[in-house]
């Protein structure tokens, strides 16, 4: 268990919480890219609790600027978004995409001007990359070298983004993606539809891990039984400080990335693409993931405000162990089930928390190096990345799975 005090410091960000500064020096997934239309509505994106705007000028660049206008702090989601700017139609100021206030017509035409000059918003770099926006909001100058994406540069229908916005704080969503034995438990009801080799976790719901430390996070090896002379191996690939790349069962890949809103709320990032063909509902084997395009932005809202996050009694009674009608929505009913912040100083822990543990020792042990010197981890080589995005595969109870996981053609 940790201690009140390290718990504060790993899920506190806002209002200049050390993890709030030492988050920020990252490139932030902030909104899906077809969202933004140019000349289109502004988009409110709240992180790290604080609100902003992104919008997509005439010309097709981004900005993304704070949400209240300098002039009476009126909110620019409702913006006339024209000319390469955004007009606050409370009084018409209008703000370029790199956050100049180029018109003030409610002052004197003598006035306009030299008071345009004299204000500006702080504007944010930004950047596209696999369909979503990313944005810098770190305050020491230029930002970071972009990380390497590895569904970055495909075409568009080879990936999909789905966002998720939680009740429950982002370290319960990153938590969730590094825990591998409730796949075998909370899951289990969808394990024997699933394709590949993701029905293999049934056999054993009390993995081993073994894990090593890379030069972007940890590579984990969730290590289960499957018959007498076999292994089942699902290696996770966790980058720094918030993204996870886990096996799917298939030829498909997927990174689930558990962001900040504020301290209470997290946006949860689930990019699933493949590198060979599109991704069509005909070859969709992820038939949980598809259910969720529906509501692309905010797959929550589906279930946002039922008596106990939707779960059927009924459906279990039938069967089902969890009684959810959609996979991804049992880990959001959890994670928000935990309450807003876990209270981590009173937690019992065993041996299946191992990757929980060690990923808690990182980033504290990170955010400190950055509170003290301000050194990021990774910065020294920030395209570092692993090889591959996430392994299943069963081997013989005599092999290693490194060896075997880095010789993996298909990251299944």
């Amino acid at each position: 268990m940790l201690s009140h005090e390290d718990n504060e410091l790993l899920t506190r960000v806002g209002g200049g919480a050390p993890m709030g500064a030492y988050l920020r020096e990252h490139w932030t997934p902030a909104v899906r890219s077809e969202r933004l239309v140019a000349d289109g509505a502004p988009v409110r994106v709240r992180l790290f609790g604080e609100n902003f705007v992104a919008f997509r000028a005439t010309d097709g660049r981004v900005g993304f600027v704070d949400e209240a206008c300098p002039h009476r702090g009126a909110s620019l989601a409702l913006a006339r978004n024209e000319d390469c700017a955004l007009r606050c139609i409370y009084h018409g100021w209008k703000i370029d995409v790199s956050g100049t206030v180029v018109e003030v017509p409610s002052e004197p035409a003598d006035r306009q001007a030299d008071m345009a000059d004299k204000i500006a918003i702080d504007r944010y770099p930004a950047r596209e990359a696999g369909g979503v926006v990313w944005v810098y909001l770190g305050v020491h100058g230029d930002p970071p070298p972009f990380p390497r994406l590895p569904y970055d540069g495909l075409s568009a229908d080879h990936v999909r983004v789905l966002a998720a916005e939680t009740h429950c704080n982002w370290l319960q969503a990153v938590e969730g993606t590094l825990d591998s034995s409730h796949v075998s438990i909370l899951h289990q009801s969808w394990l024997g539809s699933s394709s590949g080799s993701l029905g293999e976790t049934a056999q054993d719901s009390a993995p081993r891990y073994e894990s090593d430390e890379t030069g972007y996070g940890i590579r984990f090896a969730a290590i289960r039984h499957s018959g007498d002379d076999h292994l089942h191996v699902r290696v996770t690939e966790f980058v720094m400080p918030w993204t996870a790349y886990i096996p799917t069962g298939d030829e498909d890949r997927i990174a689930i990335i558990g962001t900040p809103i504020d301290d209470e709320h997290s946006r949860q990032w689930f990019i699933r693409w493949n590198d060979d063909h599109p991704l069509t509902e005909d070859t969709d084997t992820h038939f949980w993931y598809h259910d969720l395009t529906v509501a692309p932005d905010d797959f929550t809202a589906l279930v946002r405000g039922k008596d106990n996050w939707g779960q059927d009694r009924a459906l279990m009674s039938d069967g089902h162990f969890s009684g959810f009608t959609n996979l991804v929505l049992e880990d959001v009913a959890i994670q928000e089930s935990q309450g807003p912040i876990v209270d981590r100083s009173r937690e019992k822990l065993g041996t299946s928390d191992i990757a929980v543990v060690k990923t808690r020792r990182l980033l504290l042990g990170s955010v400190r190096a950055h509170e003290n010197s301000g050194a990021v981890f990774g910065r020294q080589d920030p395209l570092a990345g692993p090889d591959t995005a996430g392994v299943a595969m069963t081997i013989a109870a005599t092999e290693d799975w490194r060896t075997t996981a880095s010789g993996e053609a298909r990251y299944v």
